[in-house]
């Protein structure tokens, strides 16, 4: 095992944490992290910092502050096109004010870039990778790894449901599909935008679904939504206060007749 403090492949812990790699590149830095103790380390504390990002409160920009800071902005645009007139008349000034009026000049854009600062800072945040390519590359990486892609193995929703007590902090909804259609295959655990997410695997012929749900927030709204990222079909909708996703790489009429099923299962 590597134990040194450091390692050629950490830059790469961070790009396939973010979503950047390519399922091979994904699959083999998973066996590397294996037997690397520094790279291990390293994403445990990706997951632990995004966490902690994550679970700060975030607030809305009050259109009061936005009007202020706009009209402190366009007061120094003019300010910033009169100093050339009062750079040029300084010279003709008492030696006091000479000294004074570059400080002021300096003052002003100092605000004005403090400002520029702020709606920067308050306006464009910066935003975790879309939850859609997050889903995809954890689908593609589990199917890489058939040791990842089921933690629990079993099609009896009365082993796969108690399996998850205690490694996510809510009650996952597991369904088992009446007829050969579609068949439990067991279940897992993912980490999407900083959370721990369960998953459920189902085999539907030569198509693997994965199922995605956690803890439904406000922004994510309740309406069947449909999508599409990179070849991959998504579907999304809410279960109670779950919020639920699943996808595959099957067609989009098949993937709409399993959500249906799914969504219609006790």
């Amino acid at each position: 095992m590597n134990t040194s403090i450091e390692c050629e492949r950490t830059l790469l812990v961070q790009a396939d944490f973010d979503g950047e790699l390519d399922a091979g590149q994904a699959a083999a830095l998973i066996g590397h992290r294996a037997e690397c103790a520094h790279c291990q380390g390293v994403h445990e504390q990706l997951v632990r910092s995004r966490a902690l990002m994550r679970a700060v409160p975030q607030y809305a920009v009050p259109s009061a502050l936005r009007e202020s800071i706009g009209h402190l902005l366009r007061a120094q645009g003019a300010e910033a096109g009169a100093l050339s007139l009062r750079t040029a008349t300084s010279a003709a000034a008492p030696p006091s004010m000479r000294h004074k009026s570059p400080w002021i000049a300096s003052l002003g854009w100092g605000v004005a870039v403090a400002a520029a600062v702020l709606v920067t800072i308050l306006i464009r945040l910066p935003r975790a990778p879309e939850v859609e390519a997050q889903l995809v590359s954890n689908h593609l990486r589990a199917l890489q790894l058939d040791s990842h892609l089921v933690d629990v193995t079993s099609s009896d929703h009365h082993t796969v449901k108690p399996w998850f007590a205690g490694k996510v902090d809510f009650a996952p909804v597991v369904k088992e599909l009446d007829g050969e259609d579609y068949v439990l295959k067991g279940g897992r655990i993912d980490i999407v935008s900083g959370r721990a997410a369960a998953v459920l695997v189902y085999q539907a012929g030569r198509h693997i679904v994965d199922l995605y749900m956690w803890p439904a927030s406000a922004d994510e709204g309740g309406i069947f939504q449909a999508r599409e990222h990179e070849g991959f079909n998504l579907r999304h909708w809410e279960e109670g206060d779950l919020t639920v996703w699943c996808l595959s790489d099957m067609g989009a009429s098949e993937l709409d007749m399993f959500a249906e099923r799914w969504r219609a299962a006790k």
